[in-house]
């Protein structure tokens, strides 16, 4: 049979999911293998099985992202202009590493995991509008009469870039007018935009959710028009359902567009035109809002207890790691004992120990006894006098 090589979105694809949907594949024997075999032993299932596509946690966060994940794989390799540049590679790495924490007081689980912080990727772009939406909704209801004000620019075929420009600068105008900051005391914005199918013209426009007194609605379009020269279109509404507001504008916040349903050429227009630039901002009394990831305050009160993929895959046939992998489905706390004697080691590294030829016997030898003497000092001493902080690493709370 004659082997075909995968284009490398596929095989991305093909690494995550185990299977790429509608396409015939003909691979190497031993590509086949090890995507279709299953673990027989506890052995085998600890060791070479640790890489398994359904197990690993960037695979269970990007269950219902791939579309977006592979236009933004398309969109970094054109950047760094292949699949193996610094881009790409960040965006790869993303939630590849992961472990459970325990909370000491109250026992119950999260995950933490390495993060590539790039705008376009979806697993980062979902955890900040979680972070967002909070954020937004906490200010919201301490607003008296909040309202949420959109301006707009008038269609035309100017350059995209030429279009966000004149909508930020116009905005950064009319914040400055005395009957804007009249009647505006703060307020947080949002970017946003869309693109007309049929014309492939950009509507840019620009959402708000202000705090003030009452806004006259004809004044506030006679001085957007004023200001832009050719655009009226201003839409001012009070804001009644506020869980709904929060989680609108949270979705502007960290992501302007949605690429996946444009043309690659046009995401990228997209991509070049909004790179560096700030999508969100707050002013006057809603300057405190935070509207980014921060460094969790309180890690001190939790503790690694294990790996992602060591639970995922233990939990197919182990008692114990299915009552874990539901406490945290259910947020529960988990009052068990600790299941993986040694949470030391990467993953990487037991993947290692199995590598054909690669690698020289004796370098791997060296490996696989530093790994058995690190899971006899667990099992013959504890859990805990073996864990490595060097092992922590830069991790990101989802």
């Amino acid at each position: 049979m004659t082997t075909i090589e995968l284009h490398p979105i596929d095989k991305e694809r093909l690494d995550l999911l185990g299977n790429i949907p509608d396409i015939p594949l003909f691979l190497d024997p031993t590509e086949l293998e090890r995507f279709s075999s299953c673990p027989s032993s506890v052995h085998t299932i600890e060791t070479n099985q640790r890489n398994r596509t359904d197990c690993s946690y960037k695979a269970f966060t990007l269950k219902h992202r791939m579309p977006a994940y592979v236009r933004a794989l398309e969109i970094y390799a054109k950047r760094d202009g292949s699949f193996t540049g610094t881009f790409t590679d960040r965006l790869k790495s993303c939630r590849k590493f992961a472990f459970f924490y325990q909370s000491n007081e109250t026992g119950k689980l999260r995950v933490q995991s390495s993060r590539c912080k790039l705008r376009w990727c979806p697993i980062c772009r979902d955890v900040s509008r979680m972070i967002v939406t909070s954020a937004v909704d906490g200010w919201l209801r301490r607003r008296k009469f909040p309202k949420m004000l959109t301006f707009t620019l008038k269609h035309s075929d100017d350059d995209l870039l030429v279009q966000i420009n004149r909508i930020y600068k116009s905005f950064q105008k009319i914040r400055q007018r005395v009957f804007f900051k009249q009647n505006v005391t703060g307020g947080v914005w949002f970017f946003q935009l869309k693109q007309n199918p049929q014309t492939e013209q950009w509507h840019p426009h620009i959402h708000c959710l202000v705090d003030g007194k009452f806004i006259n609605h004809n004044k506030l379009k006679e001085l957007w028009l004023k200001i832009t020269g050719d655009s009226f279109v201003v839409d001012v509404r009070p804001v009644k359902d506020l869980d709904n507001a929060s989680t609108e504008v949270a979705r502007y916040a960290t992501s302007p567009a949605d690429l996946t349903n444009m043309s690659l050429e046009s995401a990228w227009d997209v991509f070049e035109a909004t790179e560096g630039k700030r999508i969100c901002g707050t002013w006057g009394n809603a300057k405190g809002m935070i509207l980014r990831p921060t460094p969790q305050a309180d890690s001190d009160e939790w503790s690694k207890v294990a790996d992602f993929s060591w639970i995922a895959i233990r939990k197919e046939y182990d008692a114990s790691a299915k009552i874990f992998w539901d406490c945290y489905c259910n947020r529960q706390p988990y009052n068990g004992p600790q299941l993986q004697p040694d949470i030391t080691l990467y993953k990487e590294e037991l993947d290692f120990l199995l590598e054909p030829d690669e690698i020289s016997d004796q370098f791997r030898d060296f490996h696989r006894k530093r790994w058995r003497k690190q899971v006899f000092i667990s099992n013959f001493l504890g859990p805990q006098s073996n864990i490595n902080e060097a092992n922590n690493g830069h991790t990101a709370s989802t």
